[in-house]
């Protein structure tokens, strides 16, 4: 049971304390510093708290009176000490909230700001944890830096999750699509959204800061490592508060205890609790039309590749057939389908259920094309500038697209009765929004007082009352943290493509060193990237889309090698499952490489050297089952040169089994190397402890290598027999690799048929092909 958070008085102002931290207080300047316990890590000293106007005047803390009470929210029991301190001469009171919770090792802060003026004051922005260059507060580590690593989330689907080192630039991200405020240009400067993380390799410990609630404001963390400061910060757009009104900032989480990915893992536990995550019982699998078809896509294309699915059930056991942009007159003209699609939208649907298949349907329903006619009939619909004239989204499908104001009511009308008609009225029960950051952009909206966070979650509010609460919503091109509560599954990186990576003839011809761009919007490789650093969000915030698996042969530039490591990290990240490929053109080798990653594994991996490199090269999970311990370890070669790649492993004996090789590796103790992994390859390795009698060690069905298709196993000493369950998950024929651990095989039976065996050394398999559950038994004498 976790022990009490407790609370006394210091030198300088009172303190909270739990069983992994002290935060301390100083009342002067109502700053707080979080301590680890142990004393040995106080990574940011005396954190300030302030509120700048919008005419430039700064509130900040001076001699503080404080409270302290019980305390108990979404993330469960603690303490909370409020610092109060009047500003008369800016006519404000300030208050900063700090909870410390019994049972977790984090604390999380808000600041508000009541206005004690006559006049409305608006505030720009409000400051909840910052040690500015200018005060005495500063982020202390052991490592120099330009040693540091910072994680660094982006704003929206598309945009770049990474960690870099202290000394790098950051991404060149600018608004309105992947960032909402111009990108920081100075070395060793970062802006993240929602949550970044800052890594001291000296000490091997690391400080989480952000954001649990995501309701009002546009957040960042600031983190300039030159000048040792972070500034988590909620940005509140201008907007005005009457006197006696009391504007908070968003909840600020932070963590200073564990690894980064623990403390990520911990954030989004935090942040779906308190956002009310929708989080599906299982990622679900689908087919979509986009990365064939493009915008070019028929109604027959549809039919054609779902009588496909169907007629090949078992090899590709999807939920969802999903219809991709294409198949509307305008963007904003939604209930109005295009030539490509005579029989109309709701026939498609029928003909998809019809089937046994979910149908779904994508939108962009935040942007308004300028040539539609929803827009000339509702030009006041859209977000404006200052100069009245409507702001572009963004410049797609050769036209202007201009965002839609989530504030004004006549919109989010018809945003309801818009996805009623296409839910209930078609029957799509999977929808897929799209370009959502578009409700988010900068500009004068019908309600002076909305932030843009307020409109754009109104906006998603209007959506989901026309779906309902049981129908599945996929997002992207979406706002991160504030769009928990309103998705089932979300669009985590950039879109994949039929290539690695998006080179201009410049990059082409640059030093290889130099060509990675961490911003490009899409590419195999950015969509690889991404799926790894935001695997913390699976199954927390909701399921994780990580895009497409494209494994065609025409139409393509990827190779085999990378196709296989797209396959690995959409496999291992346990997220969504969508094909998106013309289905009877794909080679019976490739549909495999689909079939091994159905069903999704119930678990995402963790990119364990998440803080070393800007794409991670490690990606690994565990199955904790007492008849078949399990590591899967991918390691993902996503440079331009060939290279050893090596796992670390615990102590002990471990049998070793790769995949895409199809080999046993044998029993290997404290490390496995990989010498000479090509360009954009990856190798995927299943360990199991090895004990003294026989078991499986591999299987090629899954990606999961038996996570999945093995369902039990025992070996019986008496009758030297092994039994092994075998479920139908991923490909119908497989191979089963079993270490023979001295003994000699004999027999092989499948359900008490006779079948083949091959044997290779300590090792012998079986070739397979099983449409449900069966039994596989090995006899075994002594050699």
């Amino acid at each position: 049971m976790a022990e009490a958070t407790s609370s006394g008085l210091g030198r300088n102002g009172p303190w909270l304390q739990n069983q992994w931290m002290r935060v301390e207080t100083r009342q002067d300047d109502g700053s707080i510093s979080p301590v680890a316990l142990d004393g040995a890590f106080r990574p940011a000293e005396r954190a300030l708290a302030y509120v700048v106007a919008v005419d430039g005047h700064t509130s900040h803390f001076e001699r503080a009176d404080y409270d302290v009470q019980p305390h108990e929210d979404a993330l469960g029991k603690g303490r909370r000490l409020t610092l109060i301190a009047r500003a008369p001469r800016r006519g404000v009171t300030l208050r900063r909230e700090v909870v410390l919770y019994d049972a977790h090792p984090y604390c999380v802060t808000r600041l508000g700001v009541t206005n004690e003026r006559h006049e409305p004051l608006h505030v720009e922005s409000l400051h909840v944890f910052s040690t500015p260059p200018d005060a005495r507060g500063r982020l202390r580590l052991d490592a120099a830096p330009a040693d540091w690593r910072i994680y660094r989330n982006g704003w929206q689907s598309w945009a770049p999750a990474m960690s870099f080192g202290g000394a790098d630039h950051d991404v060149r991200s600018a608004p309105p699509v992947l960032s909402p405020e111009p990108p920081q240009t100075a070395p060793g400067r970062f802006a993240a959204d929602d949550v970044g993380v800052l890594f001291d390799p000296a000490s091997a410990r690391s400080l989480l800061a952000g954001v649990v609630t995501a309701r009002d404001f546009i957040s960042q963390v600031f983190i300039d490592a030159p000048e040792r400061s972070i500034d988590v910060r909620c940005l509140a757009d201008g907007i005005g508060i009457a006197q006696g009104e009391t504007l908070w900032s968003e909840r600020v989480l932070v963590d200073i205890t564990g690894h980064p990915n623990t403390q990520l893992e911990r954030y989004g536990d935090a942040l779906g609790r308190e956002m009310g995550a929708r989080v599906p019982a299982a990622a679900p699998a689908g087919w979509c039309s986009w990365y064939y078809f493009f915008t070019q896509v028929s109604e027959d294309d549809i039919v054609r590749n779902l009588r496909f699915l169907d007629e090949h059930r078992r090899e590709l056991p999807i939920q969802a057939v999903q219809i991709d942009d294409g198949y509307q007159a305008d963007i904003g003209d939604w209930l109005t389908p295009n030539e490509k699609f005579p029989h109309g939208m709701g026939w498609l649907a029928s003909e998809i259920k019809r089937a046994g298949y979910t149908p779904g349907l994508w939108l962009a329903p935040f942007l308004l094309a300028e040539t539609s006619k929803t827009y000339a009939e509702h030009p006041d619909w859209v977000i404006r500038g200052d100069d009245g004239a409507p702001v572009m989204a963004q410049q797609n499908w050769g036209r202007h697209n201009f965002g839609l104001d989530g504030s004004n009511p006549e919109a989010r009308a018809w945003l309801t009765s818009l996805f009623r008609e296409i839910c209930d009225g078609w029957g799509y029960d999977y929808v897929k929004i799209d370009f959502l950051f578009g409700a988010a952009v900068s500009g004068r909206r019908h309600d002076a007082r909305a932030t843009r966070i307020r409109a754009y979650r109104d906006a998603l509010a209007a959506v989901r009352a026309g779906v309902g609460p049981d129908r599945f919503i996929l997002g992207c091109g979406s706002l991160m943290a504030p769009s928990v509560g309103f998705f089932d599954g979300n669009r985590i990186g950039s879109d994949v493509a039929p290539f690695w990576r998006f080179l201009t003839t410049e990059e082409r011809n640059a030093p290889k060193s130099r060509r990675r761009h961490p911003d490009d919007l899409l590419s195999a490789e950015t969509a690889i990237r991404n799926t790894m650093t935001r695997s913390w969000m699976h199954g927390r915030l909701w399921a994780n889309d990580p895009d497409c698996l494209l494994v065609r042969t025409d139409r393509t530039k990827l190779t085999l090698d990378e196709t296989r490591t797209l396959a690995t990290a959409i496999g291992l990240s346990g997220g969504m499952m969508l094909s998106s490929d013309e289905l009877a053109n794909v080679p019976p080798e490739r549909l495999d490489l689909i079939s091994m990653l159905l069903p999704p594994l119930p678990a995402p991996a963790t990119p364990v050297d998440l803080m070393e490199h800007d794409i991670p090269e490690r990606f690994e999970l565990e199955f904790d089952r007492a008849f078949d311990p399990l590591r899967i370890t991918g390691l993902l070669n996503c440079d331009d040169e060939a290279r050893e790649m090596a796992v670390a492993l615990a102590p002990g004996r471990w049998h070793a089994f790769e995949l895409w090789g199809e080999r046993y590796l044998g029993v290997v103790e404290a490390t496995v190397a990989f010498p000479g992994v090509e360009p954009h390859a990856c190798r995927i390795l299943a360990l199991r402890p090895a004990g003294d009698a026989p078991a499986v060690v591999g299987t090629t069905a899954h990606i999961g290598m038996g996570a999945l298709d093995i369902t039990s196993q025992m070996y019986d000493a008496a009758s030297c027999k092994l039994r092994v369950g075998i479920g139908p998950a991923g490909m119908r024929e497989r191979s089963i690799y079993v270490a023979c651990s001295g003994l000699r095989p004999v027999a092989a039976r499948l359900d008490g048929r006779e079948i083949a065996m091959r044997e290779a050394g300590d090792v012998c398999a079986v070739d397979v092909a099983i449409d449900e559950a069966a039994t596989l038994e090995i006899g075994f004498a002594r050699a």
